[in-house]
């Protein structure tokens, strides 16, 4: 699928013809109404177009493009919904803006453009993504992406928006010290050593984000993939929180994807930070791939819907924002739910689903291939 750049050999079959970003913009609109943001919809019908900048103007079905690392078909668009008791769902768009001509150093320059328009549109600063936009965005980086950048709607507050950052920007050998070097740079000197115990463990330096924009309580994120891992290696990775049940996240982990080892893709930690005096993050998340361990998307729908009833969710916004992507039948294809994810605090536990666009291809199901496409 790959070239030696990272562009794609061959087109990929396009079910989705008109450009990308018409594409995005409707799934978006069917979004809110799915999850019951009906009042942000003339306000935020922009936003895709603008995460997007260039590429949306590319047509769905990328041919020739950029390979995206964002979704399974490489499409450069994600979407998720967050379930927390008591409160309504939120609304993410995840994107990877292209440049004309598609590379890491083009993807950069092209995503530094897109969030200075987004900051300059919306009122706020980039101080802190300035802190370590030498460290992840060189004048020649090595990694898998340049810069990805989402939005998060919710019923009652402006958007907020967050940037994604590749560890392995100045090569994987240097991963971990450049996550502990953004660590220190924005004031979390004490937890930087969480970086260290990470990989002792097995963890791999995945992504490094920042929350930006109308944040109560901005975070800065550390992920980490287990590869070859299983349940009790994300519960042993929830240690680091006090206050995080190791049990809970064991059980989580093993209703979403089973016992493990989890090889086909790996479980991903995530570690959330607030506070730059404390030497422990103050959040755990655990990111369970889920497509790689179902058949097709009704069975991972299935054991999505199994969890939200534990949790007192309503599966019902599930199946809407399902129907607002795709028309298709669930069991012809796997990848349209990618992760399931669950928030681990001593505040509150917050259960997310992580959607495909499927602007480029539907992955048959498992029964039908091997799987062996590769992934985030």
């Amino acid at each position: 699928m790959f070239d030696a750049t990272g562009f794609c050999r061959s087109s990929v079959p396009n079910p989705r013809p008109g450009p990308l970003g018409h594409l995005v913009r409707r799934q978006f609109v069917a979004l809110f109404e799915a999850v019951g943001l009906t009042g942000r919809r003339a306000e935020s019908a922009h936003l895709g177009d603008a995460l997007l900048g260039p590429s949306a103007a590319l047509p769905a079905g990328g041919a020739g493009g950029w390979c995206s690392d964002v979704s399974d078909d490489h499409s450069p668009v994600e979407y998720s919904i967050s379930f927390e008791v008591g409160r309504a769902p939120q609304l993410r768009l995840l994107a990877e803006p292209n440049g004309s001509t598609p590379g890491v150093r083009d993807n950069a320059a092209v995503g530094r453009r897109v969030l200075r328009g987004l900051a300059e549109r919306h009122g706020f600063d980039l101080r802190r993504f300035a802190l370590v936009e030498d460290l992840f965005l060189p004048d020649r980086p090595q990694g898998a992406f340049g810069l990805w950048c989402a939005v998060v709607l919710t019923a009652h507050h402006e958007p907020s928006f967050k940037v994604y950052l590749d560890p392995g920007a100045q090569g994987c050998g240097r991963a971990a010290e450049l996550v502990e070097e953004g660590l220190t740079r924005l004031g979390f000197h004490r937890a930087r050593r969480l970086v260290g115990d990470a990989v002792l463990a097995g963890g791999r330096p995945m992504y490094f984000a920042l929350d930006l924009g109308r944040w109560p309580r901005p975070r800065v994120k550390v992920y980490f993939a287990h590869d070859g891992g299983g349940p009790e290696d994300a519960a042993r990775a929830a240690g680091a929180v006090p206050g995080t049940s190791a049990a809970a996240v064991e059980e989580f982990c093993r209703a979403v994807a089973g016992a493990g080892p989890l090889t086909a893709r790996p479980l991903v930690s995530c570690y959330s930070l607030v506070d730059v005096d404390r030497d422990r993050p103050g959040g755990y998340t655990v990111h369970v791939p889920v497509r790689d361990y179902v058949e097709h998307d009704g069975e991972a729908r299935a054991r999505a819907v199994a969890v939200m009833r534990r949790q007192g969710h309503d599966p019902a916004v599930l199946d809407r924002a399902l129907a607002a992507v795709t028309g298709r039948r669930l069991d012809a294809g796997v990848g349209l739910i990618s992760y399931l994810s669950q928030v681990f605090t001593p505040r509150a536990e917050r259960l997310t689903a992580y959607l495909s666009a499927e602007a480029n291809s539907v992955r048959p199901p498992r029964t039908l291939v091997s799987d062996t496409a590769p992934g985030r």
